[in-house]
């Protein structure tokens, strides 16, 4: 017998015909499926539609699923390509740098103290460079470290072999600090103006 926790409880029960199981699979999941689409999409609006999307194709799609691999790997790569699906049918744009205060004291207002100030503007420093990331590689960064999962999860959710998910991981990391060191250092130099 399967826990009243379990993924697979939950499924059995949508198959066996009880259909508002499937919103204990959704309160599980949303989070998660959100988390990606928005860091795939980037705007909130369409990652609501996105996770929206996703939640509707797995409810459809359930009586397929084989439990060959985990429901939430399953989950998410369904979650990816509605993503990708989306993000290419709709051409959507990078953020660009106007989008982003100059510095942390644009952070700074009414209460807010100057190192909550810094912290704010690195979250958003670090969200727009990962924008500048192009959409698969900003994907396989919410999987591994928003997500926490491993390198074979992320192949099984993508299609992208074990080895270039590593090289992708490393040359993400790479351009997100590349990204976030020019905007600091144009940061100090319009301080010095």
């Amino acid at each position: 017998m399967e826990s009243i926790n379990s993924d697979r409880y939950y499924i059995n029960l949508i198959l066996s015909g009880n259909k508002e199981a499937f919103s204990s699979i959704v309160e599980r999941h949303k989070d998660n499926v959100y988390n990606l689409a928005l860091k795939i999409c980037g705007n909130r609006e369409d990652a609501e539609e996105v996770a929206q999307d996703s939640f509707i194709k797995v409810f459809r799609s359930l009586s397929s699923f084989k439990w060959k691999s985990g429901f939430a790997t399953w989950l998410y790569r369904i979650v990816y390509n509605t993503s990708m699906t989306f993000v290419r049918k709709n051409k959507l744009d990078i953020l660009r740098l106007e989008d982003f205060p100059v510095d942390s004291v644009d952070f700074i207002g009414g209460n807010v103290m100057e190192d909550e100030a810094e912290i704010e503007y690195m979250k958003i420093l670090l969200s727009y460079a990962m924008q500048k990331l192009d959409h698969d590689d900003r994907a396989i960064i919410t999987m591994h470290y928003y997500l926490d999962m491993s390198h074979t999860e992320i192949c099984s959710v993508t299609g992208i072999s074990r080895s270039n998910i590593k090289v992708r991981l490393f040359r993400a990391r790479k351009k997100i600090q590349e990204t976030i060191e020019k905007n600091i250092l144009k940061e100090r130099r319009y301080e010095k103006v």
